[in-house]
């Protein structure tokens, strides 16, 4: 009796597992490579970014697969690309005879500039802003008339970074000149400005209705820093020309019109006009209102947009 019980169990042992018949399929066989290959690589990104970047390991891992440093709105930069950065900027220090900053500080400014270079580039997209290639090459020329020579800034190029003159364009100038087409497309731009524009108008208008210019002032820089409102006395004569005529025009305790500066808005009130030998002494007060920058926008696109830093985390 108790044999006949025990014979099934014998049979059923001899059988093989479903998952042994699997592993010996063709396809078996590949979902095991995939998940070895998967786990292999779980472990060494591991190490990757248990790392400081400079690391053998990690340089070696990042020239042969795409290791991610961060990515800005999808836009993502390379360990492989970042470690360009880093050497350039390392070799820049060693060139200059000075000594760089501590690793973990040199990768945090790197992450930063790489985080807010993408920014730009995408805000640039959102303006509708395209380089300008003549203002590129007309600001690399600029650079070239502070050289000894083109030959010898080339050489130079190559011994400190490792670039050619067109690495240096597109690391170098491309960026500053999309920074600087930026910066003035926004300083130009009614709707982003309007805010600070309603500002302005809203101070003008209390001062206009008798409130105390010194006070109104204070209020509006409140909202800004290093901005004073007490001028003190300057020259007549030092006062630019593109605001100094409605300056000059003015009566002790009158106010000009709102003044659109490049950056910014701003009103003037004479407290004071003393007749000084060959030059005239004006007692200024002022309300400025700054125009929104283009580092503003940048700060407020970066929190409207996800954000991961692998390295250069602060």
């Amino acid at each position: 009796m108790n044999d006949d019980m025990q014979a099934p169990e014998t049979s059923v042992s001899e059988q093989p597992s479903a998952f042994k018949t699997f592993v010996k399929t063709p396809k078996g066989k590949l979902t095991i490579g995939i998940v070895v290959v998967v786990v292999v690589l779980g472990l060494l990104a591991g190490q990757v970014y248990a790392r400081p970047v400079t690391d053998p390991l990690v340089r070696a891992m990042a020239s042969l697969l795409p290791f991610p440093a961060l990515s800005v709105d999808g836009r993502t930069v390379t360990i492989n690309e970042f470690l360009t950065e880093y050497d350039a900027l390392g070799s820049y220090f060693e060139d200059a005879g000075q000594e760089a900053p501590p690793s973990d500080q040199l990768e945090i400014a790197i992450a930063d500039t790489l985080v807010n270079k993408i920014a730009i580039q995408k805000l640039a997209d959102q303006y509708g802003v395209e380089l300008d290639e003549e203002r590129v090459e007309q600001y690399y020329q600029d650079v070239l008339s502070a050289q000894e020579s083109e030959g010898a800034f080339e050489e130079s190029l190559s011994q400190t970074f490792g670039w050619t003159v067109e690495e240096f364009k597109a690391r170098i100038v491309e960026s500053i000149v999309l920074a600087l087409q930026m910066t003035d497309t926004v300083l130009a731009d009614t709707q982003t400005q309007q805010p600070r524009r309603d500002l302005i108008d809203t101070a003008t208008a209390r001062v206009k209705a008798g409130e105390d210019f010194a006070t109104v002032s204070k209020d509006v820089h409140a909202g800004f820093e290093g901005i004073e409102g007490d001028l003190g006395y300057v020259k007549a004569s030092a006062l630019p020309e593109s605001w100094g005529s409605q300056v000059n025009a003015l009566e002790e305790g009158q106010t000009t019109q709102i003044i659109e500066l490049p950056e910014g808005y701003v009103i003037f009130k004479l407290e004071e006009k003393i007749v000084a030998g060959e030059d005239t002494q004006l007692h200024l007060l002022s309300i400025t209102v700054p125009k929104v920058s283009l580092e503003e926008v940048v700060d407020e696109y970066l929190t409207t947009v996800e954000v991961k830093r692998y390295v250069g985390e602060e």
